[in-house]
């Protein structure tokens, strides 16, 4: 009996991983077609006019908000 549920923690924890994997693979795949959807990031952020730091504008195809209007504006969601 012992054997048995040790079978099946390892194939329900194998079933999670690819559960996980998958998740992960499509999340992926939805950054890039942001990407390709998205123009060049902006400079300055089109709600407060403030400089986008370079970090974000490379971490983040296409942002056009800084982090703070970003926050705000999930935040309003």
């Amino acid at each position: 009996m012992i054997e048995e549920q040790f079978v099946y923690d390892n194939q329900e924890e194998a079933e999670m991983g690819q559960i996980n994997a998958l998740h992960l693979t499509e999340s992926a795949v939805a950054a890039v077609q942001r990407k390709i959807k998205t123009g060049p990031s902006l400079e300055e952020c089109e709600e407060c006019g403030e400089p986008i730091p370079e970090a974000r504008r490379l971490a983040i195809t296409g942002c056009t908000t800084c982090i703070l209007c970003q926050t705000r504006l999930e935040r309003r969601v």
